[in-house]
């Protein structure tokens, strides 16, 4: 009789479990709409931040490792800084000149990036990526989150990274086709730098459409999930970064000028850890996050602040030989005969 009890409760156990699924969270990963208003505030607080870190004496001194001290504005990164990367077999001096971003107004969806790539032309098979013109860094120099608001919302800011990203169940996003067989992907870049690439499809057709890739793998259903414990503190909050876009080009297309538009990237996953279930502040009490993510922006500063470094310096190079080409003095005339 016992025996039948106990089975009888783990029948309806499991009967419950079955019927639990779960909620997956869908985000905007990045949007051009708002891009460049959104890159601009976090520039913004970057600079805040960085300012009183340096009051307080708690920010890294660059220059004494020789390193350029650099100040980030939202100009770095707009669209039309975004750069076009070719595969080595078409990356020749035109076909780079030829290959460049820009924001392109769009009457369905407001500003959207649009894309020019000078393909090798011939039936090869060849590739470029779209990508902003540096990595977005998911920590400010105090350790705090780029992407959490003052009331702790994580995801608040649509501007290339998500926080608290575990399995995802899909990617999506809106893109324009012109009636070529070129196909695009988009690639995902995680916190171990660990980049994964995820096939969109084919853009032989005009107008927009809203391609989607759907994890295979994934399940709603509790009962048939491989369920695990997760290691929380002091390990690092898992999240995810627009690393870039791929356009594939296949044998059967004869090269030369592609146009394309992007309009944003939807991510729909399971949140890694459910942060209002935990008790205790535990980066409060022990600060271990904070300075493992004050190293981690150390090195992005490094890198980022490099390129920034040399792009300003180029341009100033630029501008100084343009100006010694300018006469200093209009040349006059004389209308006298």
């Amino acid at each position: 009789m016992m025996k039948g009890v106990v089975w009888l409760f783990a029948s309806l156990f499991l009967m419950m479990i079955s019927s639990i699924s779960f909620s997956a969270v869908k985000n905007t990963l990045i949007d051009f709409n708002v891009y460049d208003s959104n890159i601009s505030m976090v520039a913004e607080k970057d600079r805040v931040i960085h300012s009183n870190m340096v009051q307080q004496g708690k920010a890294v001194d660059l220059s004494q490792y020789g390193y350029p001290e650099v100040e980030f504005t939202g100009d770095d990164w707009t669209i039309n800084k975004w750069k076009i990367t070719l595969a080595s077999s078409a990356n020749t001096v035109r076909n780079d000149v030829l290959s460049y971003p820009l924001k392109v107004p769009s009457k369905k969806f407001g500003d959207v990036l649009g894309v020019r790539i000078h393909f090798i032309e011939g039936r090869f098979l060849s590739w470029a990526t779209i990508s902003p013109p540096f990595d977005f860094y998911p920590y400010f120099d105090d350790g705090s989150d780029v992407n959490v608001n003052a009331n702790h919302e994580e995801n608040s800011l649509v501007m290339g990274i998500l926080m608290n990203v575990g399995q995802i169940k899909s990617v999506s996003s809106w893109i324009y086709g012109l009636n070529y067989q070129m196909q695009v992907g988009v690639r995902i870049r995680d916190r171990n730098d660990q980049i994964q690439d995820f096939f969109m499809g084919s853009v032989f057709y005009d107008g927009w459409r809203k391609l989607v890739w759907t994890n295979p793998e994934y399940t709603e259903s509790v009962q048939n999930r491989v369920l695990q414990r997760i290691a929380l503190y002091p390990r690092s909050y898992p999240y995810i970064a627009f690393d870039s876009f791929v356009v594939y080009k296949p044998e059967q297309e004869l090269g030369g000028d592609f146009i394309i538009y992007f309009k944003d990237v939807d991510i729909e996953y399971d949140r890694a850890i459910i942060r209002e279930e935990l008790d205790i502040n535990d980066e409060a009490a022990w600060g271990i996050l904070a300075a493992e993510r004050l190293k981690k922006r150390v090195q992005d500063l490094r890198t980022i602040g490099e390129k920034i470094y040399l792009y300003r310096q180029e341009m100033k190079r630029q501008k100084a030989a343009t100006e010694q080409n300018i006469p200093k003095t209009a040349p006059t005339t004389s209308t006298n005969k």
